[in-house]
């Protein structure tokens, strides 16, 4: 705080303000009824106070202290400047959107509907928080509440989903051989066969799904225990003349040598065969080092009849046709086996029929 006085006294004042310990700063006195100085905010009432007794004309300045601060700290003060200028013109935009709460939507769905709606990162945003939050549940039936805040140059958008109903597709409940229904207990599923019926491998047994009392399908995993006379069929043929294939004795080689298993040249020839069955196996040349070849033989193939006797051939069909119905046995209790054996023409059949009680589903 600076004092500029003018009057008589004036050194009698300095000694007494001195005696009352107040520093004066930058004294100044260009004559003798007038000087300048500069004291401390907290001594103000002491100064004030004996001016007044001393009868001299004063008058200072508090403010000037304000220049001197503003070029002490002028790069905080221009900071606050520039910072309150961004301010004002930037606070309109948006800078930011955060989505909370998706499940099945995404970050980026929201902000498209946004941006459709221009509602944009980097431009005035002029929506109130409520038309925001309409625009969205207005674009997304899937959304079932939404809340939208803007704080500052953000947007932060808190919502939920409803819950999407996606009714399971199950399969039905099919039948594992040829039958007929003895049988059925359904625990969950629609029947799609009675006892007494003959089903095929392969055919529906069950559907899978229930009628409610309001006569509409709902959607179930079938479960049901279904018996039946279950019948396995296997069917073996034999003709009475047969081509085959047999070496002639006849056969060509080829080579390959390699050392440290790459190729280094081949001894090949050339197959004239016709038909041939080829052989490829490895010899080693030499124990001391990797080297082995690579051989390659063709056995010439002709083709031969051969008649076959159906009186001596008939055990050996029928055990073949046995051989293949038990393969394809399931639980159960086998109630029958029986083979028949015809001959059409030139050709002998064997069919061999296995019945048994069990679960036809499993």
């Amino acid at each position: 705080m600076k004092f500029e006085l003018k009057g008589y006294n004036i050194d009698n004042l300095i000694k007494t303000l001195v005696s009352k310990k107040v520093i004066l700063y930058n004294i100044n006195r260009t004559s003798y009824n007038e000087i300048s100085f500069e004291i401390d905010d907290k001594n103000y009432k002491k100064v004030k106070r004996h001016i007044t007794n001393f009868k001299i004309t004063q008058s200072f300045t508090k403010l000037k202290k304000i220049p001197s601060f503003l070029l002490a700290n002028l790069g905080l003060v221009l900071g606050i400047f520039f910072g309150l200028i961004f301010f004002i013109f930037v606070s309109p935009y948006t800078w930011q959107i955060q989505v909370y709460g998706t499940e099945n939507l995404t970050k980026q769905d929201i902000v498209s509907v946004l941006e459709a709606n221009n509602i944009k990162v980097g431009k005035i945003n002029l929506q109130t928080s409520e038309e925001i939050e309409e625009i969205l549940l207005n674009n997304y039936d899937r959304i079932a509440q939404v809340s939208v805040i803007k704080e500052g140059t953000a947007i932060i958008i808190n919502l939920s989903e409803k819950l999407v109903y996606v009714e399971e597709e199950f399969e039905p409940i099919i039948a594992k051989s040829n039958g007929i229904i003895t049988e059925i207990n359904i625990i969950t599923g629609t029947t799609n066969v009675k006892v007494g019926d003959y089903v095929n491998k392969g055919d529906i047994l069950v559907l899978p799904f229930n009628i409610n009392s309001n006569g509409e399908k709902v959607s179930v995993r079938p479960i049901a225990e279904i018996k039946a006379e279950i019948y396995i069929v296997s069917k073996c043929e034999m003709s009475k003349t047969e081509k085959i294939l047999v070496r002639s004795g006849k056969i060509q080689k080829s080579y390959n040598y390699k050392l440290f298993n790459f190729n280094l040249f081949s001894g090949k020839s050339k197959n004239s065969f016709a038909l041939f069955e080829m052989v490829v196996y490895n010899e080693n040349i030499s124990r001391l080092i990797p080297f082995s070849r690579e051989v390659c033989v063709y056995y010439e193939l002709v083709e031969q009849t051969i008649t076959h006797d159906f009186d001596n051939e008939k055990q050996n069909l029928q055990e073949k046709s046995i051989a293949e119905a038990r393969k394809n046995l399931i639980a159960g209790d086998i109630l029958e086996e029986t083979t028949q054996i015809s001959i059409v023409e030139d050709k002998m059949y064997a069919c061999t029929t296995i019945k048994l009680e069990g679960k036809i589903n499993d």
